[in-house]
């Protein structure tokens, strides 16, 4: 009872910082995103042990070459549907779409030959490779589409004050989804052949929650969901005028240097990640003999490791930051930090080192990066957000996750001592331009914010 009074004067404290409907969209939008969050710390990790186990490790590379190709058909969808459709019912479509689709892949992986049962691996069991694109397209689609949405409906100061609230309150579900899946594989006596599909299926559920926490914001009043106002008049005196196509978001992409610039951030920061991750997955595959089960529980530690971690860097850091030395110096904390860990991947060049930087690095990227450069489109407009982001989300991360793959594939054959320091050494060439990046676009947001102009119209 002592425990529940002090819990309750805490929140009715932290409730009396906020206007009421501030508060109210802040609960909807950090509870769906807490849901967004613990479904894809589970349908993550899977999607990688899966693959693994159903195709191979030979063929992981190739996974990213494949996913540019069904790209443009998929953003030729999304154009049309933002084209279409309201900001919020953007969300509806894609969490139902995952919603549906991670429950067919539940029953699809009981089927004794083209499920979890069959244990050879070949680069035939097809059904593998279309888990795994499904899967890695749940980041730009679902959870980007997120982050557009909220981004439409918040300004920079609502942005810098709860951004970080937001992402803390989902790595508490990051932690327990995969903690809770872990459990059930290693200290439940039912194989991984059932665990897994009931896993995904919970997972499906969550997702239909956020979809019902999004439809929550509707009953907070329009006028307080204008977000960035610069932006809402340009989008108002646009009216009816004709819809753009699918290369718009491209063009815009392309031709605006401050969106080439976002482009850039999430390539440089994919590429490492995938360069380093491979190193890590290729010995996790060796070290569990390549088991299905094994590495899923692998990974589900992996990822509640960096969701504790990068729960006390949300929690404890963004906002904090954010308030006192603003988003342009938040923008370097990544690319120096990384450049700081490779210098200690030089000279202790091991698996366990690469295993601890990955924790860091995911980390400070869901717990910080990502939140402050989400504010990076508050000050653009709705094509941008949507079009531009989804081309950023999706063939930005592909590109870059190829381009790692394309170094891995290049040094595949090197030994291992001599393959970690040539990635360290290549890692820190990219934060040197990351940085670079960083100067130019940090600049140009704030000088965009403080001339209160848009950005793509």
């Amino acid at each position: 009872m002592f425990l529940f009074t002090r819990l309750k004067e805490k929140y009715l404290k932290f409730k009396e910082g906020f206007e009421p409907y501030d508060f109210k969209k802040l609960v909807y939008l950090g509870g769906a995103f807490f849901f967004i969050i613990g479904t894809y710390s589970v349908i993550r990790p899977l999607k990688t042990s899966v693959f693994l186990g159903l195709v191979g490790k030979e063929y992981m590379p190739y996974t990213k070459i494949l996913t540019i190709f069904i790209l443009f058909p998929i953003l030729f969808l999304y154009a049309k549907l933002v084209d279409k459709l309201k900001r919020h019912q953007v969300v509806y479509y894609f969490l139902g779409f995952y919603v549906v689709t991670i429950i067919l892949t539940a029953l699809v992986l009981i089927h004794p030959t083209i499920g979890l049962s069959n244990t050879q691996t070949s680069p035939l069991r097809i059904f593998g490779w279309i888990f795994y694109l499904l899967i890695d397209l749940y980041s730009p689609l679902a959870v980007g589409t997120f982050w557009a949405f909220a981004n439409s409906i918040s300004d920079t100061e609502y942005a810098k004050k709860n951004y970080g609230k937001i992402v803390a309150f989902s790595r508490i579900s990051g932690i327990i989804t995969p903690i809770l899946s872990w459990l059930l594989m290693e200290k439940v006596k039912i194989s991984y052949t059932k665990s897994i599909p009931i896993i995904l299926i919970t997972s499906a559920i969550l997702l239909a929650f956020a979809t019902l926490c999004v439809a929550q914001i509707r009953k907070i009043p329009g006028y307080l969901l204008h977000g960035y106002e610069a932006v809402y008049i340009a989008e108002k005196h646009k009216g009816k005028e004709k819809k753009v196509g699918i290369l718009e978001g491209l063009k815009l992409m392309v031709l605006q240097p401050y969106v080439f610039g976002i482009f850039s951030l999430v390539f440089i920061y994919e590429a490492i990640s995938v360069i380093l991750d491979y190193q890590m997955q290729v010995q996790m595959s060796v070290e569990t003999n390549n088991a299905i089960g094994g590495m899923s529980a692998f990974m589900f530690l992996y990822t509640a490791s960096f969701q504790v971690l990068g729960l006390i860097f949300s929690a404890f850091g963004t906002s904090a930051l954010l308030k006192k030395i603003g988003v342009y110096l938040c923008l370097f904390v990544m690319p120096i930090s990384t450049i700081l860990l490779m210098l200690g991947l030089l000279t202790w060049p091991n698996l366990s080192t690469v295993f601890i930087i990955m924790v860091v690095l995911r980390a400070l990227h869901y717990g910080f990066n990502a939140p402050v450069r989400e504010i990076l489109y508050i000050p653009t407009s709705k094509d941008i957000k949507f079009k531009s982001k989804a081309w950023i989300e999706s063939f930005g991360r592909t590109g870059s996750k190829v381009s790692g793959s394309m170094v891995n594939a290049f040094y595949s054959g090197t030994a291992y001592l001599i393959l970690t320091r040539i990635n360290a050494l290549f890692v820190i060439g990219l934060s040197v331009i990351w940085t670079v990046v960083t100067i130019l676009i940090g600049k140009k947001y704030d000088k965009t914010i403080k001339d209160g102009s848009t950005i793509g119209e």
